[in-house]
């Protein structure tokens, strides 16, 4: 009587190799187009006030949308940036932050196992946050903060928020 009844099923997914893995993309235009790789070494030497984080989480927002679509002008890079991980190495004599410090900020191409930072774009992630809760917050409150010097607002000025149902919306009304 239901023999012509299919219902999806979950099968195991194929081993990765040991090691970094990092997501990245054939080409822009779909998000079919994302796919999982072995992470290779990076090609040269950290630079100054550069830190190495094994990454914990990774926040996107619409702009990674955007760019995974294609949809996004000129050429955004690898999407994400907004990041949390853990310090795992640095060049620097005297390092900002040491190996084993809990972070967050901004990474370059953050969806790997490993990424790169300047240590002027991260900073002690809060012992209250997650690390999902911290790399939610760099863009969105970053852009706030600059929107908010840039408007010359203080203490009694009153402003408008237009779009008040995304993150940065939300951040303002904070």
């Amino acid at each position: 009587t239901n023999a012509g009844l299919r219902l999806p099923r979950l099968r195991a997914a194929p081993t990765l190799q040991a090691g970094g893995l990092r997501l990245s993309m054939h080409a822009r235009g779909a998000v079919s187009n994302l796919f999982v790789e072995a992470q290779p070494a990076f090609d040269a030497a950290q630079d100054e006030g550069e830190v190495e984080l094994t990454m914990r989480a990774v926040g996107l927002n619409f702009r990674d949308v955007l760019n995974v679509l294609g949809e996004y002008p000129g050429d955004p890079g690898m999407p994400g940036a907004d990041c949390a991980g853990v310090v795992c190495g640095s060049t620097d004599v005297q390092p900002v932050f040491a190996v084993g410090s809990p972070v967050f900020g901004f990474a370059d191409a953050p969806l790997a196992s490993v990424a790169r930072g300047s240590a002027n774009s991260l900073g002690p992630k809060p012992a209250a946050l997650s690390f999902e809760e911290a790399s939610t917050l760099p863009s969105t409150w970053s852009t706030v903060h600059v929107a908010s010097q840039q408007a010359s607002l203080f203490a009694g000025k009153r402003f408008m928020v237009q779009a008040a149902a995304g993150g940065v919306g939300q951040s303002a009304i904070e």
